[in-house]
């Protein structure tokens, strides 16, 4: 299957889903609707090729392969010269030469970048397409764009596996040999295969549901022994199966969160779900049971929630720095355009059984929507598919920019910085250095309490050596501050880990606390010693673009690291209670934190930030309240 979230994603599929719909006139004549697919991948041109206009849409000749097809997918200037050379660029990678000789000898096996996106990329071929499409164009180079698309695809189907290679590349490529039995008489051997080995109730076995249907849809029902038939009950059938219990869960459950752990993802497969729907109906196949389409539903205020004031996703699991899609006529509308249009979901906090919070100040309005405070939390099943090991990770956006994050992802090449982006010494969260990690770990969200202004939130769980890890979160958005109790055992050595937004630069450290400033906003971090504990010295540093092992970096985009500074704070002990206030602020406001004995066991909390006080009572075992 494709790279799904790779830099190489066509435009349209971050922008819109547009229905691949594939009308059945009659059964043995069905006609599809040419319009954008989903999932196509694009390759970037070399910017010192001989220059290609930009494509226009090509008149092609109604056909099954070109309903199966749907539209050939625009690709940069330069790209068809470049293949004729024999070279190929997949962006972000740099340019290489893949057919010396320029006779379709290509070595698929390649894997120049040590990265399996490019090889994923790489061997579906949609690249070649560039060329099917400047021979449809027509013009004096046909013939040769022609020969060079057979020379390519006839080593593409001896070459690569077929579990990589996808059947749109097929059906596209034969628009440009229309009748030709060494092609078309290929493309029912590779959508069985599809149809004999789903991947499963997530992105990759729904994308291959969407080009069974597809093509069931597009090539009379009778054709090739009645294959499409069967393609296209097959398709409707794995839909279904994806929302009853499997072994990752339903595709999409019924609060609308997926099973994939991250928030890009969500939002890929929410386009991918409506194409789905749109596509069933177009193919006058029965709509998905109204349960399921319920779901499909609430995923846009899923989305909505999880976006932040800055109009982007928040980075959850495998997710890069991205916008949501702008579904009209949904809760998203209105975080997809920060407010410029659409109503605000109801609600402004969202928990769900998942393993997500999100939550924010307001929603505000086309001035104001950009200034909210926005937090999201992590906890539930263990890590799975797209997931990171982020469990009780915190990331707070607050006075117009990223303040604390999580570390990002950059791809999928594996080695020791994918390894740190998955650990949770890339959340911020506390870890147990030494202690072994159990990422199958379940971690359970134990007390909530949802007010206007505050929020509180208790996880628990064993993953670390399965010693015990609390964490209480008491959260205020009038005004904006946090406070962190976080309570573990059994490990000798505790770590707190505040990821900072890149654009922060921490310019005070001390024992029990670190300040952090960027233009406009100052970021306190301070640990607060309750009765009988004194703050180890030295016990608050800080680190930044740290090699071995890897700490301190965010990754927004593909290949993309950035320094950026992780404030540590450490306790040593058989057990370790660490109380901590995080406070966005003006620059120079005063924020001072106490904490003395209450009755009832529970601890007395006085905070002042500049000329606002607040006191909250903390309870040795992580109720917080005011």
């Amino acid at each position: 299957m494709r790279g799904i979230l790779s830099a190489v994603t066509v435009t349209a599929l971050a922008a819109t889903t547009l229905a691949a719909a594939c009308t059945t006139a009659a059964a043995t004549s069905p006609a599809m609707t040419n319009q954008a697919r989903v999932g196509r991948a694009m390759v970037s041109g070399d910017a010192h090729e001989m220059a290609v206009p930009r494509p226009a849409p090509v008149p092609r000749p109604e056909g099954a392969d070109v309903r199966a097809c749907g539209s050939l997918p625009a690709f940069p200037k330069g790209m068809v010269a470049q293949l004729m050379a024999g070279r190929l660029r997949i962006a972000p990678f740099k340019v290489i030469t893949i057919d010396p000789r320029r006779d379709g000898d290509v070595d698929w096996s390649i894997d120049p970048y040590h990265d399996p996106t490019w090889v994923l990329d790489f061997q579906t071929g949609t690249w070649i397409e560039a060329l099917v499409r400047a021979y449809l164009r027509g013009g004096k180079h046909a013939a040769a764009y022609q020969d060079r698309v057979k020379a390519l695809l006839t080593g593409w189907l001896s070459g690569v596996p077929v579990a990589s290679q996808n059947p749109e590349t097929l059906m596209c490529a034969a628009e440009a040999f229309p009748g030709q039995a060494w092609i078309h008489d290929r493309i029912p051997a590779l959508l069985d295969y599809y149809a004999a080995h789903w991947q499963g109730a997530y992105n990759h076995g729904l994308s291959q549901d969407l080009e069974l249907l597809r093509a069931g849809c597009a090539y009379p029902a009778g054709e090739w022994g009645g294959q499409p038939a069967a393609w296209r009950r097959i398709a409707r059938q794995q839909l279904t199966e994806s929302f009853q219990p499997n072994r990752y869960g339903p595709a999409v459950d019924a609060q609308g969160a997926t099973n994939e752990q991250a928030t890009g993802y969500a939002n890929f497969t929410f386009g991918l779900w409506t194409t789905a729907e749109a596509n069933l109906k177009a193919c006058r196949q029965p709509a998905l049971p109204p349960a399921d389409a319920n779901r499909i539903a609430r995923m846009s205020t899923f989305l909505a929630l999880a976006t932040q004031p800055d109009g982007k996703l928040v980075q959850i699991g495998d997710t890069y720095s991205v916008r949501p899609r702008n579904r009209p006529g949904t809760p998203l509308r209105f975080a997809a355009t920060e407010g410029a249009s659409g109503t605000p979901p109801r609600q402004r906090i969202g928990v769900y059984d998942a393993g997500y919070v999100f939550g924010r100040s307001g929603w505000g309005t086309t001035r104001t929507f950009g200034k909210m405070s926005f937090y999201s939390l992590r906890f539930g099943p263990g890590t799975q598919i797209h997931g990171h090991a982020d469990h009780m990770g915190l990331t707070y956006y607050a006075r117009g920019r990223d303040l604390i994050v999580d570390s990002g992802h950059d791809g999928y090449a594996a080695g020791p910085y994918r390894n740190y982006l998955l650990s949770p010494e890339a959340a911020s969260t506390l870890v147990m250095p030494g202690v072994p990690f159990r990422k199958s770990a379940a971690t359970a969200l134990t007390s909530q309490d949802v007010a206007r202004k505050t929020q509180f939130y208790e996880f628990t769980d064993t993953a670390f050596g399965g010693h015990v890890r609390d964490r209480s979160v008491y959260l205020s958005q009038a005004p904006d501050f946090i406070v962190i109790f976080d309570r573990a055992s059994g490990a000798g050595t505790y770590q707190q880990l505040w990821h900072l937004g890149p654009s922060l630069k921490v310019t005070t450290v001390r024992d029990a606390y670190a300040v952090a400033t960027a233009p406009g906003t100052e970021l306190v971090i301070r640990q607060v010693a309750l009765p009988g504990q004194v703050i180890p010295a030295g016990s608050t540093r800080v680190v930044r673009g740290q090699l071995n092992p890897y700490q301190g970096w965010v990754s927004r985009g593909q290949n993309q690291r950035t320094p950026a500074p992780v404030v540590v704070m450490t306790r040593h002990g058989a057990s370790a209670s660490i109380l901590t206030v995080i406070v966005p602020a003006r620059p120079g406001t005063p924020v001072t934190a106490t904490a003395t004995r209450g009755g009832a066991g529970r601890y007395l909390l006085r905070l002042a930030i500049g000329r606002t006080a607040r006191i909250l009572l903390v309870s040795a075992d992580g109720a917080i309240e005011a």
